[in-house]
C-alpha cells in the first residue's frame, strides 16, 4: 500500500530513534558493523528483493555455492513434486548449529538472507573472524524447505500441507526430511525462520512488528529447561544487537505449547530453538528491512554460540521483549472523515487493509486502536460517493493523466464496462468494474474506492486502496 504521488502529507508508522548501545560489550564495533547499511550492501545479494522467490531463483547461487571450498553443499532429498532439496554444511567444530528457511512457502525473507550470511562468511576478508569459530561451530543450512509451495506463493506444499504441523505425522517428504537432517546432524542450536502477516503489532505501541522471536515450549506447562533457557538467552543477544537500528520493531510471540509444531517439537527433542519471524517495516513491501535484521541476528548468534557469551545474558531481556498483537496495523487510516448531513452527520475514521488479494474497508468508526502504515487526518473532509463512468465500444477513451485526474474532479472514480474500451495512459490506479461498491454512508467489508471532499471540490481520492493527491498532483510525463 504506497501514497500515489507525493502532495498529501501523511505519515507512516513511527520509528523510535535507536538507542545507543550501552552494553559495554567490545564487540560493539563489530556489532555496529553488521548492522550498518553500507557493510551490509557489500554483501547483500542482488536480485532478491522481491516479494517471491521461487527455487529457480536460487539454484544459480546454490550452484555458485558449490565452488567456494568452504562449503559443502549437497542435494539431501526431493520435495513432493520432486524439485531437489539441498543443504549447506560449513565448520568442524563439536557444537552444531541447524538453520531452514521457507518452510512456509510464501514466507521468503529469510531465503536471501542465508545467502547474504553465506557471502559474508565466505568472504576473503572475514578470515580472521572465521578462524573465530570454524574449529568450535558446525553449521547445516536448509535453505527453502518447501520448494514447491515457493512455486506457487503458496504456505502449503504440494499436498496442500502446512509442513510446520508435520512434525509429529511426518507424511510430507519435506518434513520427513527435516526430521532425518536433524536426528543426524543432532543440532544443539535450530533456527527456525518464517514470515509472519503484515499487520501485527508490538504489543499496544502501534508499531509493527517487524521482527518477531520467540524460543519455543516443550511441553504445555511451558516450563524452562536448560535448552529453552539457552535459546531465550541467546535470542537476548541477537535482540540487543538489533534493537539500536529498528527500536521499538520487535515482538514476542505467545509460546503456548504445539504439539504438531517442528519448533516445539526440536525443543522437546532438547534443541535450543529459536523462531525468528520476519515483518513488516514501514515503506518496506518486500521486507528488506526484515532481511537485514536477520543477517545481523545470525551473525550475531555464531559469534556468541561460539564464544558463549549467551549463557551470561540475562532472560529478563527475553521476558521484557513486548508479545506480538495482530490486526493491529491496517494499510491505510483515514482519520476524522465527515459523513452525512444535518442531524444525521457523524465523523468517523475509516481503515483499508489488503488481505488475501483483496483490498477493502476493514473497518469504520473511532479506529484509534488502529495504527496504519499511511495515516491520513482528513479534518475538514467528508466522505463523497463515488460515480461510475460507463465505457462506450464505439467510443473508447484514452485515460490519460490529465484526463483522470479531470473525471476524479467530477466524482468519477471507477469504470464500467469492457476494459478493450480503456485506454490506459496513466500512472494512476484505474478501478474496472468493481465489486462490493461504497454507497452513501461508507461500509465495512466494501471497495476501498470513494473520494474526500471540502468547499473546494474534490480533495483526495482513494482508488482500491490507493490514496490520490488530486489537487496537488503532477504528472510524471
Amino acid at each position: 500500500m504506497s501514497l500515489v504521488l507525493a502532495g498529501i502529507v501523511v505519515s507512516g508508522c513511527s520509528k523510535k530513534e535507536p538507542v545507543a548501545d550501552v552494553d559495554g560489550d567490545e564487540d560493539t564495533a563489530w556489532a555496529e558493523s553488521v548492522i550498518d547499511m553500507d557493510t551490509y550492501q557489500k554483501y547483500k545479494i542482488p536480485g532478491l528483493d522481491q516479494p517471491v522467490i521461487r527455487q529457480s531463483d536460487i539454484l544459480p547461487l546454490i550452484e555458485g555455492l558449490r565452488q567456494k571450498p568452504l562449503l559443502t553443499v549437497e542435494q539431501v532429498g526431493e520435495s513432493y513434486e520432486k524439485r531437489p532439496l539441498y543443504s549447506v554444511a560449513l565448520g568442524r567444530g563439536a557444537t552444531r548449529v541447524m538453520l531452514w528457511s521457507q518452510m512456509h512457502g510464501d514466507e521468503p525473507t529469510a531465503t536471501p538472507a542465508l545467502f547474504d550470511l553465506l557471502n559474508y562468511i565466505t568472504a576473503p576478508e572475514q578470515a580472521a573472524w572465521r578462524d573465530q569459530w570454524m574449529d568450535k561451530l558446525s553449521l547445516l543450512i536448509v535453505p527453502m524447505l518447501n520448494p514447491d509451495g515457493a512455486e506457487r506463493n503458496s504456505r502449503h506444499n504440494a499436498q496442500s500441507f502446512d509442513i510446520n504441523r508435520d512434525a509429529k505425522a511426518l507424511q510430507s517428504p519435506e518434513g520427513r526430511l527435516l526430521m532425518q537432517l536433524t536426528r543426524d546432524f543432532r543440532p544443539h542450536f535450530g533456527f527456525n525462520l518464517h514470515d509472519q502477516g503484515g499487520y501485527y503489532g508490538v504489543g499496544d505501541s502501534g508499531e509493527a512488528a517487524t521482527i518477531s522471536v520467540l524460543a519455543p515450549a516443550f511441553n504445555t506447562q511451558r516450563d524452562i529447561n536448560e535448552s529453552r533457557g539457552n535459546a531465550m538467552q541467546l535470542i537476548s543477544v541477537m535482540v540487543d544487537k538489533i534493537q539500536p537500528a529498528i527500536g521499538a520493531n520487535i515482538g514476542r510471540y505467545d509460546d503456548t505449547y504445539a504439539w504438531r509444531a517442528f519448533g516445539d517439537t526440536f525443543s522437546e527433542m532438547g534443541i535450543s530453538t529459536i523462531l525468528i519471524e520476519s515483518g513488516a517495516h514501514p515503506g518496506d513491501p518486500n521486507r528488506q528491512v526484515a532481511r537485514h535484521m536477520n543477517f545481523a541476528m545470525l551473525v550475531t548468534a555464531i559469534d556468541s554460540i561460539a564464544s558463549g557469551s549467551y549463557l551470561s545474558a540475562s532472560r529478563a531481556t527475553y521476558d521484557a521483549i513486548p508479545l506480538n498483537k495482530d490486526d493491529a496495523l491496517v494499510d491505510l487510516k483515514i482519520r476524522n472523515v465527515r459523513v452525512g448531513e444535518g442531524d444525521l452527520a457523524y465523523r468517523t475514521d475509516l481503515a483499508v487493509r489488503k488481505r488475501y488479494g483483496q483490498i477493502s474497508v476493514v473497518d469504520v468508526g473511532d479506529l484509534s486502536n488502529l495504527t496504519g502504515f499511511l495515516d491520513y487526518d482528513a479534518s475538514g473532509a467528508w466522505y463523497q460517493m463515488p460515480k461510475a463512468f460507463v465505457l462506450d465500444a464505439g467510443a473508447p477513451i484514452e485515460l490519460t493523466d490529465e484526463r483522470y485526474m479531470a473525471l476524479l474532479r467530477e466524482g468519477v472514480a471507477y469504470f464500467e464496462g469492457d476494459e478493450a474500451s480503456l485506454v490506459k495512459e496513466t500512472q494512476l490506479p484505474v478501478v474496472l468494474n468493481p465489486q462490493r461498491l461504497q454507497g452513501e454512508l461508507p461500509g465495512r467489508r466494501r471497495n476501498a474506492t470513494f473520494l474526500l471532499a471540502d468547499t473546494n471540490g474534490v480533495k483526495a481520492a482513494i482508488l482500491d486502496g490507493e490514496l490520490v493527491d488530486v489537487r496537488g498532483f503532477q504528472s510524471a510525463k
